[in-house]
């Protein structure tokens, strides 16, 4: 039997780690050992994957310096407090999303729109019961804006609500990529998910992920396509 695949390489400065159906993303400087890690996956289900494909890539996990959360749903932030532990990084997430991941507000589970997508969320408070994240204290509030120079690498925050009032987007320019987390899912072109909270602020900020003309769009769930590939 094949060994199954961890992740690939998506260009010079970007990987994508598999984790189920959602998936992790690893930037990686140019001219720093340090890597920054976006999103973690669901709690006790994406640790030992990305400790192993950091590995193959010959880094180890305290290479990881940062973590970076697209927004407070449990499938992304869900092993950011043992991956912070083992690495030491710095994690951030935007304001909006604080209260969600310290616990302060209890989880923040998706809001559907019609009755199988409501099925499909009864089921994810359900395992939210049984494989409960725990909770962290990000030290990083993100908002609009370049990345620091100290980070090293050439990339900006946007901030993309529609999915959720927190979500975040990370354009990398030299590579002309942008990391969208749940704002779209890949699937036959790039679609509107279908879970969101405000189609209206969604819009805008696919208009904002279109704006900045990005040569790819990675999403969490599903595969990556050309911003050619908008059906929104």
């Amino acid at each position: 039997m094949a060994e199954k695949e961890l992740g690939r390489r998506i260009n010079s400065e970007l990987h994508e780690i598999y984790l189920g159906y959602v998936k992790a993303f690893l930037i990686e400087p140019k001219d720093k050992k340090e890597l920054i890690l976006v999103d973690t996956g669901l709690p006790g289900k994406g640790k030992d994957t990305i400790i192993s494909y950091i590995n193959s890539i010959n880094h180890s996990i305290e290479d990881v310096k940062y973590i970076i959360l697209t927004h407070a749903h449990m499938d992304h932030f869900g092993n950011a407090y043992d991956i912070q532990k083992l690495s030491g990084a710095h994690v951030g997430i935007s304001e909006a999303g604080m209260k969600y991941v310290d616990g302060e507000a209890g989880l923040l589970y998706p809001v559907a729109h019609d009755f199988k997508n409501r099925m499909m969320v009864d089921f994810i408070k359900i395992m939210g019961r049984f494989s409960r994240p725990k909770y962290i204290k990000p030290d990083m509030v993100l908002k609009e804006g370049d990345f620091p120079e100290s980070m090293g690498v050439n990339a900006r925050i946007l901030e993309t609500p529609g999915h959720t009032a927190d979500s975040i987007s990370i354009f990398l320019k030299d590579s002309k990529t942008i990391i969208v987390g749940d704002l779209l899912f890949g699937g036959n072109g790039l679609k509107a998910p279908p879970f969101y909270e405000d189609y209206i602020a969604l819009l805008n900020s696919v208009k904002k992920i279109k704006d900045a003309n990005p040569d790819l769009v990675c999403v969490s769930h599903g595969k990556n396509y050309p911003i050619s590939e908008l059906k929104v």
